[in-house]
């Protein structure tokens, strides 16, 4: 296979084949990584940014809970006036955390969850502002039995429902986690086998062009032994194009070229020896 093609050709064939992979490799590695970095970008942006805006509802909301049963539930009727900046503080802050979170919510469960949250905290406001207003006016039964019957309901479906919500922006999250991780572990995999094809692609044509070289120069080498002991009956055979061939055409020519000087040398010694045997 490699008779027909000279030795710098092949040294040029073998190292381009080795740097063709080691290119493909590296690039290979460089569009995972980019595709690596585009998919930690994404989970940043879209549900890790969701899911802290749910965490800080849900937690502004229980709070809220929270405080609204200390309310309902204190004989201190004035605790409703003394958390009321509080109070809307809070509520202030859900409907800009609620605003922000909007445009990011695409997919359809989102966007269903994320209506009857909005109609659970409705309800919630709604038992709430019950409550309160029932403390305000001293009716401490009254915001009690409110806080039991209406409240308590409206508040534990909208927290559950905002835990729901939560729960599906980390199962998000979770699943962009282990994508990048499976792309990571095909990554190294092809890595690998690029690496380990290089390396065998790179020996096998290491082994191959030494032994076409090395071969028929031994036979070169042995070839000119043969000559310079002096015997001129080598029989040449079809010599290949490569450079080994160029000197093997010329060794088969200075043997030829020794065996006609040989020759005339001899017919030379010959007619001397007739002519001295005449002239006796």
């Amino acid at each position: 296979m490699f008779s027909d093609i000279r030795i710098g050709s092949r040294l040029a064939i073998s190292f381009a084949v080795v740097l063709m992979l080691s290119i493909v490799s590296t690039g290979y590695a460089i569009m995972a990584a980019r595709d690596n970095a585009l998919a930690t970008e994404r989970m940043m942006a879209e549900p890790l940014a969701k899911e802290r805006l749910i965490s800080d509802w849900y937690g502004n909301t229980y709070a809220a809970i929270t405080r609204t049963a200390l309310i309902a539930r204190s004989s201190d009727n004035t605790l409703s006036s003394t958390f009321a900046t509080t109070i809307a503080d809070s509520v202030k802050r859900s409907t800009e955390l609620i605003k922000t979170l909007e445009p990011l919510l695409v997919s359809a469960d989102e966007l269903a969850t994320m209506k009857s949250i909005q109609a659970q905290r409705s309800a919630y406001q709604a038992a709430k502002d019950k409550v309160m207003n029932a403390k305000k006016a001293g009716d401490a039964d009254a915001a009690v039995a409110l806080f039991n019957d209406s409240f308590m309901p409206a508040a534990n479906a909208y927290q559950n429902s905002l835990q729901a919500m939560l729960v599906m922006q980390r199962k998000a999250i979770d699943d962009i986690a282990i994508l990048i991780d499976r792309a990571n572990t095909r990554t190294v995999t092809l890595l690998l086998v690029l690496g380990t094809l290089a390396v065998l692609t790179g020996a096998a044509c290491a082994f191959l062009i030494t032994r076409s070289i090395t071969v028929p120069l031994r036979a070169a080498v042995a070839v000119a032994g043969t000559v310079a002991s002096g015997d001129l009956t080598t029989q040449f055979g079809a010599a290949s194009r490569d450079e080994i061939g160029d000197l093997m055409r010329a060794l088969h020519a200075m043997n030829d070229s020794l065996t006609r000087v040989v020759s005339e040398v001899q017919s030379g010694t010959n007619a001397i020896a007739i002519g001295s045997t005449e002239i006796a």
